[in-house]
């Protein structure tokens, strides 16, 4: 049983989460554990923030974010904030009530990092359905992840390694960035699966295509500003894989596979065989093109342009 010794600091960046925003905040303030603080930082254009504000009163503390992106948001959390453990949780992050409890638990044994599993609640849609398999499948059995949907670390070891830094003049994700820091400098790790956050999904085209192309964007932005990839290796690459993404569905097999292993993650098993091969099309083509999108933002930097 945990002693409520610990501080934890819950640090959400957010950014145009009107949609989601109070169901979020609901369930952090209605987390068992009393000694937290939460902290959103905020870069939305919508009334996001004016949502937020009607929680001031209840422990909530909003912060006006740099604008540069949802990890120097983090980083900005991280510094603001007073806890002993750190806590990062999207903006459509639902815990459970016990989940700083069970947290807690592991930081009193030792833990310095501990990753947690997600669930995925919109299960009737297609979109939101595929993801929840293919999460499945691409976890299942693993330990060896940096990041989690709701990742939390010893805040002075996340100020030591330099949060999710550095800065770097384009936005992207690099969420996973602390814990393979973590993992380098040889802390202690605990992941435990049966730590549940739910995570909901897009459940119509329009913003699942958003979501996979975004995804899709980060990669050429991340291996340019990060890996110092040249970017004629870049455009080459690029190109590269999308000739294996044409071959994987004209050669049919290489995608029946894939799609066969995530369908078998699925409630409905095999019946979603086809409805997910729709869906991972979709992805496959939505991927290329923000891939194509992070590749272009390369290219205006490397020519001096905004």
């Amino acid at each position: 049983m945990a002693k409520n010794g610990l501080k934890f600091s819950i640090i959400t960046p957010s950014c145009n989460e009107e949609k989601d925003i109070r169901e979020t905040l609901e369930s952090f303030i209605g987390l068992s554990y009393p000694n937290k603080e939460i902290l959103i930082i905020d870069d939305s254009s919508d009334r996001t923030p004016e949502i937020i504000k009607e929680y001031v009163s209840k422990g909530v503390r909003l912060i006006n974010g740099p604008r540069k992106g949802c990890c120097e948001a983090v980083n900005l959390g991280i510094e603001q904030a007073t806890g002993d453990i750190i806590v990062q949780a999207d903006a459509d992050v639902r815990p459970p009530k016990d989940f700083l409890d069970r947290l807690a638990e592991k930081y009193e044994a030792g833990a310095d990092w501990v990753l947690v599993d997600s669930d995925y609640p919109r299960t009737k849609n297609v979109f939101s359905r595929f993801v929840g398999a293919l999460h499945i499948s691409e976890h299942e059995g693993r330990s060896d992840m940096y990041y989690a949907e709701a990742f939390s670390c010893r805040r002075d070891l996340a100020l030591k390694l330099g949060m999710f830094g550095p800065s770097y003049p384009a936005k992207f994700c690099r969420d996973w960035l602390l814990g393979k820091k973590l993992t380098e400098g040889g802390y202690k790790k605990v992941y435990d699966p049966s730590i549940v956050v739910q995570h909901p999904q897009p459940d119509n085209f329009k913003e699942f295509w958003h979501a996979r192309k975004a995804r899709g964007r980060f990669g050429p932005l991340q291996q340019y500003f990060m890996d110092k990839y040249p970017l004629p290796l870049l455009f080459l690459k690029l190109l590269a894989k999308n000739v294996i993404f044409v071959l994987r569905f004209i050669l049919i097999v290489p995608a029946t596979l894939r799609v066969v292993k995530i369908s078998r993650r699925s409630k409905n098993g095999l019946k979603d065989f086809f409805p997910f091969l729709y869906v991972y099309f979709i992805q496959e083509l939505a991927r290329c093109v923000g891939e194509w999108e992070g590749f272009r933002g390369d290219l205006k930097h490397a020519l001096g342009r905004k």
